[in-house]
């Protein structure tokens, strides 16, 4: 099961409406495949839902829908096609922070630079790039998030992940710090993307202390690596998950079954639920949009 980890909006958020539910609903029997579950009473009942979302929150979702590409960086919890120097990829070494199968960085004990590298070709000139990684210290505490520009100048930021702060950082616009649960950490930044002849790259790469790149490394160490994306600046800029071709992995396939609060008994209860087919969405007050749609739950 996939998890919709940003858009869908929780019982706090204003606006946030939902219809009254039957409280008894109950678990799915699990019976083989999904296509052979045994369906319950609870499942044949249609729940109508309603969200209030911003208009970031709204493109993402219509992403998130339509399995729209996304990310400039490819798949999301996935380091193939990187480049490495020092340090070598870790297949499925780590759980994301919402239980995905994710790749790792681990160091060579070679004495200097210890980083993986992707190029992205389509970073514009003369706009914005985002950039972004969830890390984890898995015997490195401190880690660095680059771009490099067509002029081929490195924008950066550091992180001390174990103890969740930021460190140094040169040439950006903008950089951000999230905890994400179970010693992960999102990181964050924006840079001018400068015009010249150098291609554009991202770059994660783990430190022996903060500002310090090179160093003699240790084989056994490295990070945890899982929800990377690039993207142009657009204010659309919410992560989602994104496959090999940098298209959201969303409402289709194992992806079908989100994570949502429903009322019940008069609070909130958190269910899988999935659509029942297409949602509807106006504009709202506030350059809102009001979305509503039917959804299938079970209580799994």
């Amino acid at each position: 099961m996939r998890r919709w980890p940003d858009v869908l909006p929780t019982p706090s958020m204003p606006g946030f409406g939902l219809s009254p539910v039957d409280p008894a609903l109950r678990t799915d029997m699990e019976v083989g495949a999904q296509r052979v579950r045994r369906i319950t009473f609870a499942r044949n009942d249609l729940v109508d839902m309603a969200w209030v979302m911003t208009d970031a929150e709204f493109a993402a979702f219509r992403a998130w829908w339509n399995d729209e590409a996304w990310s400039l960086a490819g798949d999301s919890e996935s380091l193939s096609g990187w480049s490495w120097l020092n340090a070598t990829r870790g297949i499925g070494t780590g759980l994301s922070p919402d239980g995905a199968i994710v790749d790792g960085l681990f160091e060579t004990a070679a004495n200097g630079l210890h980083h993986a590298e992707l190029a992205l070709p389509l970073a514009e000139a003369n706009k914005t790039v985002l950039c972004r990684a969830t890390l984890k210290a898995a015997g490195r505490n401190w880690a660095r998030l680059s771009f490099f520009d067509r002029a081929g100048a490195q924008c950066f930021t550091d992180v001390d992940l174990a103890n969740g702060v930021l460190g140094v950082q040169s040439g950006l616009v903008s950089r951000m710090l999230e905890p994400r649960d179970n010693g992960y950490w999102r990181l964050t930044l924006t840079a001018p993307v400068v015009s010249g002849g150098s291609a554009p790259a991202m770059r994660i790469s783990a430190l022996s202390a903060s500002n310090n790149p090179s160093y003699a490394g240790n084989a056994a160490w490295g990070l945890g690596v899982s929800e990377v994306g690039a993207r142009m600046v657009t204010g659309f800029d919410l992560h989602l998950r994104t496959g090999s071709d940098g298209k959201v992995t969303g409402a289709a396939g194992t992806t079908a079954w989100v994570q949502m609060p429903i009322a019940v008994g008069g609070g909130f209860k958190f269910v899988e639920g999935r659509f029942k087919g297409p949602f509807k969405a106006s504009a709202g007050p506030a350059l809102n949009w009001d979305v509503t749609a039917q959804m299938e739950v079970r209580n799994a």
